[in-house]
């Protein structure tokens, strides 16, 4: 197993490294620290380019952040993980997704917000374009636990790739879930005919009821294998804007943690990151895992692992 936890010493920024530390990696798992920053010179040859106190102000600027990463990873090096930090120069959302992928990894672990000026939005920018662009999934930290899922799911090939990827990583095995589908609202209807917002292979000549019967057996068939896989699960099935239905529903049973596939619950491919997920994340009080099709295989690293991962076919 392979995770990038960025971190850039907000509170936000802990809660994720926190939460990492606060679940049971197995033994050798890598873990990669990473702190970007943005040089506030033009190396193009704006005032002071080329000057020799320049580059003494860079260096004393990585060797303050490379002491900040040491002492932040003082919570990770108690476990018998593979722990590396690396302070890298450019724009914070591009050096976290761009050392992700030259590290093969598996998981990014993120802060909700950043520490700028814009720290009371809902989802920080570097972190929306994080979810937006990796190739991984994201987990985008709100607390620094995990007692309770809310699987939410939607019969689609995202979906249903969710129970074997926590099972691979088995870090999840014992805790409560709560599979959790939601069938559009009936006012949708026509709108769903129209494409604006799709429902991929579904007949729309089916009743209400059968309707949410379909999403009931997506519910079921969910907490299903979880179950099978070390995850007790419950299901639910609910009608509504699905977005909306998750969130409260996750504030209602105090969950700590909901995951979600990046496709737009209702199958929307059109954009990188469904509607109903993109508004969970920016929305939800609790963590959020985005999940991406892609399940690294047991006892592989480094470039095999990223190679079988982005391979890697759905779950029956």
């Amino acid at each position: 197993m392979r995770i990038l936890v960025a971190l850039d010493g907000s509170d936000s920024s802990i809660q994720a490294r926190d939460l990492v530390a606060g679940l049971p990696w197995p033994d050798g798992t890598a873990i990669h620290l990473v702190t970007a920053y943005q040089a506030p010179i033009d190396w193009s040859g704006g005032p002071g380019a080329g000057m020799p106190w320049v580059g003494d102000a860079e260096d004393a600027l990585r060797d303050e952040l490379a002491a900040e990463l040491e002492r932040l990873a003082e919570p990770l090096t108690k476990h018998a993980w593979e722990v590396e930090r690396r302070v890298i120069e450019g724009r914070p959302a591009t050096a976290i997704i761009d050392a992700a992928r030259d590290f093969g990894t598996d998981l990014i672990a993120i802060g909700s917000r950043g520490r700028g000026p814009l720290t009371s939005m809902l989802l920080g920018s570097v972190s929306a374009e994080v979810v937006d662009q990796a190739s991984c999934s994201v987990l985008v930290a709100r607390g620094e636990r995990v007692s309770r899922l809310l699987v939410a799911t939607d019969g689609s090939d995202v979906a249903r790739a969710i129970p074997d990827l926590l099972s691979t990583w088995g870090v999840f095995r014992g805790v409560a879930a709560e599979a959790f589908s939601v069938a559009p609202p009936p006012e949708r209807t026509f709108e769903l005919v129209a494409d604006v917002y799709t429902l991929g292979r579904y007949d729309f000549t089916e009743d209400r009821q059968q309707l949410l019967d379909r999403h009931r057996r997506f519910a079921e068939e969910m907490a299903e294998r979880l179950d099978e896989r070390g995850i007790p699960a419950t299901s639910t099935v609910l009608a509504g804007d699905a977005a909306h239905e998750i969130i409260a529903a996750a504030r209602r049973r105090g969950v700590d943690l909901i995951v979600t596939g990046t496709r737009g619950l209702h199958g929307v491919e059109r954009v990188i990151l469904g509607s109903v997920a993109r508004n969970v994340l920016l929305h939800a009080s609790c963590s959020v895992l985005v999940v991406r099709n892609s399940i690294p295989a047991p006892g592989l690293v480094g470039d095999a692992a990223t190679a079988v991962t982005q391979s890697a076919p759905a779950a029956a």
